[in-house]
């Protein structure tokens, strides 16, 4: 990291203070000096739940995150224009992460439960939806996410795309340890030269 990256992380943090106190809260000593970022699943669904619906906008009423059995369990409220409101239910499992140097992918395998909580012709609707591929595959297409691929069952982020990559240092190595008891493990490393 530069000195300028340092300074302004810094700065980031200091002017953010309350919430990075907040979400340090969540994490244990123990865990970080052995290179474990053990993230709960309540600091997701509940201590940066409205960062996550201010971000999504009017499409996600609510959702629900649980970490089990090596699996990310997403429960979703989604609000789909013309399709109306919708219940979607996701287990993902991470197949792959690749996060060191410039390449900064995870690869996912998923299986969804999309049903319509709307009106007779909304249900006719979402029905019509999943004939094409999975709702994940449609909902990705129609919100053009050039970083993100879906296929039939599986799920690749590409986190070099989008412009927030480019703040991520390249001496930042992250592996995936497992999901369970609500808690997701990653390993890091930092290589500082």
């Amino acid at each position: 990291m530069t000195d300028a990256g340092l300074k302004s992380l810094l700065a980031l943090l200091l002017r953010n203070k309350d919430v990075v106190v907040s979400l340090l809260d969540n994490f244990k000593p123990d865990d970080i000096e052995r290179g474990i970022l053990a993230i709960p699943e309540d600091m997701i669904s509940r201590d940066i739940k409205m960062l996550i619906m201010d971000k999504a906008g009017d499409y996600l009423n609510d959702y629900a995150l649980h970490f089990l059995q090596d699996a990310i369990f997403v429960d979703l409220d989604v609000q789909a224009k013309q399709l109306g409101r919708l219940k979607a239910k996701y287990m993902l499992n991470i197949t792959r992460l690749d996060f060191s140097g410039n390449t900064h992918k995870i690869k996912l395998s998923y299986r969804e439960d999309v049903k319509s909580a709307g009106n007779f012709m909304q249900n006719m609707a979402v029905k019509a939806a999943g004939l094409k591929g999975s709702y994940l595959q449609t909902a990705t297409e129609i919100m053009r996410l050039d970083f993100i691929r879906v296929e039939q069952d599986t799920i690749t982020i590409d986190l070099d795309m989008p412009e927030f990559a480019k703040k991520i240092p390249p001496t930042l190595n992250i592996s995936y340890v497992s999901s369970e008891d609500g808690i997701l493990k990653l390993k890091f490393h930092v290589y500082f030269a």
